[in-house]
C-alpha cells in the first residue's frame, strides 16, 4: 500500500497558499480601482514571494506523485485509483483546492483587466495632452516645458 501522507501534506500548503494569496489579490484588486499605485506595488511584491513558495510546492507535489506511481495523473485520476481509506481524505482537499484557484483566477483576471483600463487612460491622457498642459517624460521631466528648475542650476 501506498504512503500519500506526503502528498496530502503538499495539498494542504497548497490550500494555505491560497488562503493567503486570494486575499491579497484581492486588496491589488480594490487598490487598482482606487487607483492606489503604491498599494498595488506592494501587493506584487507580495505575490512574488507567494509565487516562488508555489514553484517549490509544485516541484515536492509532483515528486509525491512520482514517489506514488501516480506522475502524469490528474487529481481525478488520482482520487480513482487512491485507496478507500484516502479517497476521503483527498476529496475535500481536492475541492478546496479547486474552488480556490478559481476564484484565484476570477479575482488576478478582475485586477489585470483594471489594470490595463488605469494604463490605457494613461497612455491617452498623454497622448491627448494639449500644448499648454505640461507632461512629464518618464525621467520626470516636462516636455512642454522650458523652464529649468533652481536645482539643476550650477552654483
Amino acid at each position: 500500500m501506498k504512503d500519500f501522507s506526503q502528498f496530502i501534506e503538499v495539498i494542504k500548503e497548497f490550500n494555505d497558499l491560497f488562503d493567503t494569496l486570494i486575499p491579497i489579490e484581492q486588496k491589488k484588486l480594490d487598490a487598482a480601482v482606487k487607483n492606489q499605485v503604491s498599494f498595488v506595488e506592494e501587493c506584487m511584491n507580495k505575490e512574488q514571494a507567494a509565487i516562488l513558495r508555489l514553484r517549490g510546492l509544485e516541484k515536492r507535489r509532483e515528486e509525491a506523485q512520482k514517489a506514488l506511481g501516480m506522475e502524469e495523473l490528474t487529481f481525478r485520476q488520482i482520487l480513482e485509483k487512491a485507496p478507500e481509506d484516502v479517497r476521503p481524505v483527498l476529496k475535500p482537499l481536492f475541492d478546496t483546492l479547486s474552488q480556490q484557484v478559481q476564484t484565484f483566477q476570477s479575482v488576478t483576471t478582475s485586477s489585470k483587466d483594471i489594470i490595463e483600463v488605469n494604463l490605457h487612460n494613461i497612455q491617452n491622457s498623454l497622448q491627448n495632452a494639449s500644448a499648454g498642459e505640461q507632461v512629464y517624460s518618464p525621467k520626470g521631466v516636462s516636455e512642454n516645458s522650458k523652464e529649468t528648475h533652481f536645482t539643476s542650476r550650477s552654483v
